[in-house]
């Protein structure tokens, strides 16, 4: 994780936009706790698939509170 953090630390310091996704879901979104130089998350295939779970309302409310807590 250590490369990633560094990356997108040089990144904003040459005020790139940072995008991340593929791939991420409730647990791996975690990883990225502390880095605010993230402009976006991907993350429409880990809402869907939880939506089939616990409903489309619920697993938006889910991935946004756990975006705000980074």
């Amino acid at each position: 994780m250590g490369r990633i953090t560094d990356t997108v630390k040089m990144a904003h310091r040459l005020r790139l936009k940072i995008a991340i996704g593929h791939g991420l879901d409730l647990r791996s979104l975690k990883l990225f706790k502390g880095l605010s130089e993230i402009d976006e998350f991907s993350i429409g295939h880990s809402i869907v698939s939880r939506a089939v779970l616990v409903g489309m309302e619920k697993a938006v409310k889910e991935m946004l509170t756990l975006i705000k807590d980074l």
